[in-house]
């Protein structure tokens, strides 16, 4: 969870911020603004509904009005408000505000100087830029006598003015510099455009038009706003097609072509097709089929796949790709097991890709295929048995191989039963054996923050996990663990830090609320260690025996460690017959034996 720091931005006045963001959540309900995206069902005082982050079937995820967070007792997902924001949208820590800015409506403080508010003007530009140089290709395919090729091209494709108008298509003449010319005109630099990625620096000061002579395709983010551009030439050229370079804001790998037109048929028919190229999916799009999307010359990334599972968890992959390069590709889409989706492939005839498959059949021939799909387990065997001998030793290992991280990474204990079971019988292996080598499969699941941050949580001592949740809210009871604990008697870095937060809001004069905690911290895992915290102490009724007991706990726990320690370093100091040391630990020793820790 970003968080903006004082120290990190000049010129913002932190207290100013900070009050701004306490009156947005006084004005909003933690509640409602969870509500608005996922339904929440009324159990108590809190609410609960199936987590949105991750798959279950029996609600495990809460959202407290009191507390104003939320929490998953299944992948210890957690936070405030803003955090739910961030990671339901995939916003940065300013954008999400934003977002709750205006359903409070409440004015954001401006920056002074530097910092978010320079990047934010800079986002601006090279937003306003796209969107004219989208203008100018439009007008150009439109109008002018340069683009009949391009016009010729597109009626060739079956798009009518409808379809080139609602993707913004357009065409970008020939000259090395008109659209540079026209930006100049509306006052925009080079340097701009270059950041941009419109135009490329030449000799001397100079620069040229990146796209020349290609029919445009905008690319939108799901917002609509327009971050880059893919051009196609008119001719047998290479290369066929030139994307926009990565820019501020634009990493390709963060986005999928059409997401923005495609997210209402997504929800509505809950799944989403999976293309490659721009016209694999305006053809079907034009066609009637909306639920589409297409990468953007990458195979699916991580991030791609989570903007497809806020809508939807259910995914088919067209591949239009040859067999040599589709074992690869289909090892990649096991992330998409490993994100908890629903994963089927479709294969068009060989040689047709979306686009023309539509276009010479239909669309509706189109959805036939997609609906005879495979399962990912199932096409992935079938193109291994072509290509391997279930009979032969060295093929039935390499087959196996290949499998068995698929079916490690399937979440539902039934279906993963039943793909070992098919497993066995193709190979002619026991499922015992089967079992006993998926047992070994070792899988790397690093880009998976919940699971790291649930063991994080796990690993800390019980009594200062409960210290933590105590604190919080109760300006009592933190006054009281300040004058009977030091921070250096906490066994956990976290757990540190989050009781200097709570020490911080209190030396303010304030309340040491969740929220208030989180926002002096800058870290996802702080804020779900203090959910976690807050959910076991909730039902404490003596709260200060409670308080009483984790302290003698904690106590006794380090009283316990020290001795420890002392009678290691004592055995150590007697092998080594190092006298001095020797009588001066047992001295140490002697003297904890007598510390005595009472309630």
């Amino acid at each position: 969870m970003f968080r903006i720091q004082a120290s990190e931005e000049k010129g913002l006045m932190a207290t100013d911020f900070e009050r701004t963001i306490e009156e947005i959540q006084a004005k909003l309900d933690i509640a409602e603004v969870v509500g608005s995206y996922i339904p929440l069902k009324k159990a108590g005082r809190n609410f609960k509904a199936c987590c949105p982050f991750h798959h279950e079937k029996t609600p495990s995820f809460v959202v407290s009005p009191q507390k104003q967070i939320y929490h998953c007792f299944g992948c210890s997902a957690g936070g405030d408000m803003i955090s739910f924001v961030m990671k339901h949208e995939h916003l940065e820590f300013m954008e999400a505000l934003k977002i709750l800015a205006d359903k409070a409506n409440v004015q954001i403080p401006q920056f002074r100087g530097g910092g978010n508010r320079q990047k934010s003007s800079f986002t601006n530009a090279l937003h306003r830029a796209n969107e004219l140089a989208a203008n100018y290709y439009s007008a150009m395919l439109v109008g002018s006598p340069k683009a009949k090729d391009a016009r010729s091209y597109l009626a060739k494709r079956s798009l009518n003015a409808a379809a080139v108008a609602k993707f913004k298509m357009g065409f970008a003449p020939a000259d090395w510099d008109g659209f540079l010319k026209f930006a100049r005109e509306k006052g925009v630099s080079p340097a701009t455009l270059e950041k941009a990625g419109l135009v490329i620096p030449g000799r001397e000061d100079s620069y040229y038009d990146r796209f020349r002579n290609r029919v445009m395709f905008p690319i939108f983010d799901i917002r609509s706003k327009i971050i880059a551009f893919g051009g196609r030439v008119l001719d047998e050229s290479l290369p066929k097609y030139m994307n926009s370079p990565e820019t501020d804001t634009y990493v390709k790998g963060r986005h999928l072509y059409g997401l923005n037109l495609a997210v209402d048929e997504i929800k509505s028919k809950d799944y989403c097709i999976v293309v490659e190229g721009y016209l694999d999916l305006i053809i079907p799009y034009h066609n009637g089929v909306k639920n589409i999307v297409a990468t953007l010359g990458t195979a699916l990334t991580v991030e791609q796949i989570r903007l497809i599972k806020r809508f939807t968890k259910n995914v088919v992959i067209i591949f239009d790709a040859d067999e040599a390069g589709e074992a690869a590709s289909l090892r990649g889409l096991d992330l998409l097991l490993s994100e908890e989706l629903y994963v089927k492939i479709a294969r068009l005839p060989e040689g047709l890709d979306p686009d023309t498959y539509v276009r010479t059949n239909s669309a509706e021939q189109f959805l036939k295929v997609i609906e005879t799909a495979d399962n990912l387990f199932d096409y992935k065997l079938k193109l291994l048995l072509k290509k391997l001998n279930p009979a032969e030793t060295d093929d039935k290992a390499k087959i196996t191989s290949e499998m068995l991280p698929t079916i490690k990474r399937v979440d539902n204990a039934v279906l993963r039963a039943e793909y070992i079971k098919k497993l066995s019988e193709t190979l002619f292996i026991s499922e015992d054996v089967m079992k006993e080598e998926l047992s070994k499969v070792k899988l790397d699941y690093s880009y998976l923050g919940e699971n790291k941050v649930f063991k994080e949580c796990v690993a800390i001592r019980p009594a200062e996990k409960m210290i933590t949740g105590l604190a919080i809210e109760d300006p009592d009871i933190a006054n009281e663990i300040k004058k009977r604990l030091k921070i250096d008697e906490f066994h956990s870095e976290d757990v540190r830090d989050i009781i200097r937060a709570v020490f911080a809001v209190l030396s303010e004069g304030k309340n040491p609320t969740a929220a208030k905690v989180m926002h002096k911290l800058n870290s996802d895992n702080l804020s779900h260690i203090i959910c976690e915290a807050l959910a076991e102490t909730e039902g404490f009724i003596d709260r200060e025996k409670s308080l009483s007991d984790c302290i003698i706990k904690i106590k006794r726990d380090n009283l316990k460690f020290k001795k420890e320690n002392l009678t290691s370093r004592i055995k150590e100091a007697e092998q080594k017959g190092n006298d001095a040391q020797l009588m001066k630990l047992v001295r140490e020793l002697n003297a904890l034996r007598g510390v005595k820790i009472d309630g």
